[in-house]
C-alpha cells in the first residue's frame, strides 16, 4: 500500500515539475491551480490571517486620518437633544461624552457659525404668546391671574437676557392678592436667577440695573425686595438681608474698588519708569461711611445791630390859645392903636411858656450765623501705600550682568511721583513706603525654538508616516509571504526543469531539516536490478520525505522515471 502511494505522489510531483520546465510563466499565473494544491485547513488559515492583516491596515488608515476632537460645549438635556438634531441635519461628525459634544477641531469655527446663523435652538417663550392663547371657557380667575403673572415673568426674563453678559435669566414673581379690607398689606417680591456667559462677571452697576428693571416693571415692588443670584449660587443682591448687612457689603465693595483705582494709578506711574514686572505695590484704604448732618447757630455780641428804631419828639413855645373855639376874641381890632409898651410886655409874656417832649425806641439784635452741614459718606480717612522696587541690572566690563540696589536719589524720585499721584496728605496720616529689594527669580532658560519633534504639525505627520510604514511592513512581511504560500505551497515551491534534475537542485533549509529529522535518506534509492528501495513509511510526511530524498540521491534516474511515466500517459 505504501508503494502505491509513493508511486502516485511521485507521478504528481513529476508532472508538476515538467510543466514548470515547459511553461514557467503559465504556472505562476495559475492562481486556481495553486489553490487546488493546498489543503482546505491551510487555505482557511491563510485567508483568516490575510483578513486580519487587512483589518489592521484599515484600522491604521482610519486612526491616522482621524482628526483631533475638541469640545463644542456641555449642554443640559433639553438643549442637548436639539443640538444633536441640528448636527445630524447638517451631517456633522461628532462624538458624545455624557452631555459634552466633541467635534473636529478643524470644523469647530464653522459649526459654531452655523449654529449661530441658523438658530437651531428653540427660542424661549417671550411671554406674549401666553397672553395670545385662548384661555377657553370657564377658566377660573386664579388660573387667569397665574397665567398673566407667568407671562410677565417671561417678558422680564427675555428683557434681562438682552444684556451682554447674561446668557439666560429666570424671573419668579411673588405678587400677593390685593385686599382692601386688610389692615397690613403684603408687599410683592421677586427673585432673579442669572446664567452668565463663560468668563463673564456682573459688576455692581449691572446688578443695580437688573434690580431697577424688575422693580419698575412690577407695581408696588421695592428694589430692596428683589433678590438676584447667579448660576454658581453667588448672591448679587439680597432682598431678605437687613439693611445693615447689605450696607456693610456695599461699603466693602466700594473700598476694594477704590483700592483697585489707586493700584491702577501706581501702575501707570511706575511701569514707564522701572518697567513691567520690576515692582509690586499694595494699597490699603480706611474710609468713613458714617452719615453726619448738623446745623449751627452762632451769635456775635461784639457786633450788635439795630433791628428797629422809633423816635417821637414834641416841642411847644409861647402862651396857649384861650376862648371859645371859632370866636374872634383872639383877633386884634382893625386900625386899633396899641401902645408899644403894652405890646412888648405881651410879647415877653407870650414867649415864656415852653414845652419839649422827646421819645425814642430802639430794638437791637446780635449778629447771628446759621450753618447747615451734611458730611459726604465714603470719605477717605487714611491711605497706606507700600511699593517694593526690584534691583537694577548692571553689566560690568566683562559683560556679566549683576543686580545692584537702586540709589537713594532714585527712590526719592519714585516717592515724590507717588505722593503726587495718589494725593498723599500728611495731615490726614497717610503713609508711603518705597524700598528696593531683590526679587526672587527662577532660573529661566533662553527661549529657544521648539525642536522639530515638539512642534504641533510633527505629531500629525508622524502619525500618518507611522501608519504608512506599518501598512508597508504588513504587506511585505505578512501579506506577501502569505499570498506566496497560498498560491505556491511549500511542496511546489522548488522551481526545477529538465536541466536542474540532471544537475542537482537546492532543496532549501526546510527540505534539509526534513531529511535530518528522524529519517535515513541513505536508505532511499534504486537497487542494482532497477527496483525502488524505500524505508518503512508511516504516513504522508514519510512518503514526501522519501520522494525528496530519492530526487536528491538519484537525480538522473528520477528524471528518466518521470519521463517514462509521461510517455506511458501519452
Amino acid at each position: 500500500m505504501a508503494t502505491n502511494q509513493s508511486t502516485e505522489l511521485a507521478l504528481s510531483d513529476g508532472a508538476t515539475g515538467d510543466s514548470g520546465s515547459e511553461d514557467q510563466q503559465e504556472q505562476k499565473s495559475g492562481y486556481l491551480s495553486g489553490l487546488n494544491g493546498v489543503d482546505m485547513l491551510r487555505q482557511v488559515t491563510l485567508v483568516i490571517a490575510l483578513a486580519i492583516c487587512l483589518a489592521i491596515a484599515i484600522f491604521i488608515i482610519i486612526w491616522a486620518r482621524q482628526p483631533d476632537m475638541r469640545p463644542l460645549g456641555q449642554y443640559p438635556t433639553d438643549e442637548l437633544v436639539q443640538t444633536l438634531d441640528f448636527l445630524d441635519a447638517q451631517k456633522v461628525e461628532y462624538e458624545l461624552d455624557g452631555n459634552t459634544i466633541m467635534v473636529a477641531e478643524n470644523d469647530y469655527q464653522n459649526i459654531k457659525l452655523k449654529m449661530a446663523r441658523d438658530g437651531f435652538t428653540q427660542s424661549p417663550s417671550s411671554g406674549t404668546d401666553i397672553l395670545m392663547q385662548d384661555m377657553g371657557f370657564g377658566v377660573s380667575q386664579r388660573l387667569e391671574r397665574e397665567r398673566l403673572k407667568h407671562s410677565r415673568e417671561q417678558q422680564l426674563a427675555r428683557t434681562i437676557e438682552e444684556l451682554q453678559d447674561v446668557s439666560r435669566a429666570k424671573v419668579l414673581l411673588a405678587i400677593p392678592k390685593e385686599n382692601v379690607f386688610a389692615r397690613r398689606e403684603k408687599k410683592p417680591s421677586a427673585t432673579v436667577v442669572l446664567t452668565l456667559k463663560r468668563g463673564r462677571t456682573l459688576g455692581g452697576e449691572e446688578v443695580d440695573a437688573i434690580v431697577d428693571i424688575i422693580a419698575s416693571a412690577v407695581q408696588g415692588l421695592e428694589p430692596a425686595r428683589v433678590t438676584v443670584t447667579n448660576q454658581n449660587g453667588r448672591l448679587l443682591n439680597s432682598g431678605s438681608q437687613d439693611s445693615l448687612a447689605a450696607r456693610s457689603r456695599k461699603e466693602y465693595d466700594i473700598e476694594r474698588k477704590r483700592e483697585q483705582e489707586y493700584l491702577e494709578k501706581i501702575d501707570s506711574i511706575l511701569i514707564p519708569v522701572v518697567g513691567l514686572g520690576k515692582f509690586t505695590a499694595q494699597v490699603d484704604l480706611t474710609m468713613d461711611f458714617s452719615s453726619i448732618e448738623e446745623t449751627q447757630k452762632r451769635f456775635n455780641p461784639d457786633l450788635p445791630a439795630v433791628r428797629s428804631e422809633t423816635t417821637f419828639e414834641e416841642n411847644n413855645i409861647g402862651g396857649l390859645a384861650v376862648g371859645i373855639p371859632g370866636a374872634l376874641t383872639n383877633q386884634p381890632p382893625v386900625n386899633s392903636n396899641i401902645p408899644e409898651v403894652a405890646g412888648q410886655g405881651n410879647a415877653r409874656n407870650g414867649a415864656n411858656p415852653s414845652r419839649t417832649h422827646k421819645e425814642a425806641t430802639r430794638n437791637y439784635e446780635l449778629d447771628t450765623t446759621i450753618s447747615h452741614k451734611r458730611q459726604q459718606t465714603g470719605v477717605i480717612r487714611r491711605i497706606s501705600v507700600s511699593v517694593a522696587v526690584d534691583y537694577l541690572a548692571k553689566a560690568n566690563a566683562e559683560g556679566t550682568v549683576t543686580m545692584a540696589p537702586r540709589s537713594q536719589e532714585e527712590i526719592n524720585n519714585i516717592r515724590r511721583l507717588l505722593q503726587g499721584g495718589v494725593g498723599f496728605d500728611m495731615q490726614r496720616g497717610d503713609a508711603l513706603e518705597v524700598v528696593t529689594v531683590p526679587f526672587v527669580r527662577e532660573d529661566i532658560l533662553e527661549t529657544a525654538e521648539l525642536p522639530l519633534w515638539e512642534q504641533e504639525w510633527f505629531m500629525k505627520t508622524m502619525r500618518l508616516v507611522m501608519g504608512a510604514l506599518v501598512i508597508i511592513v504588513l504587506i511585505l512581511a505578512v501579506v506577501r509571504p502569505m499570498l506566496k504560500r497560498l498560491i505556491y505551497p511549500d511542496d511546489t515551491l522548488e522551481e526545477f526543469d529538465e536541466d536542474s534534475l540532471t544537475s542537482g537542485v537546492d532543496l532549501g533549509d526546510s527540505t534539509l531539516d526534513m531529511l535530518n529529522n528522524d529519517f535515513d535518506a541513505a536508505a532511499v534509492g534504486f537497487s542494482s536490478d532497477g527496483t525502488l528501495q524505500l524505508p518503512d513509511l508511516h504516513g504522508d510526511e514519510d512518503l514526501l520525505k522519501a520522494v525528496r530524498a530519492l530526487v536528491a540521491n538519484e537525480p538522473e534516474l528520477s528524471s528518466q522515471v518521470v519521463k517514462a511515466w509521461l510517455t506511458e500517459d501519452d
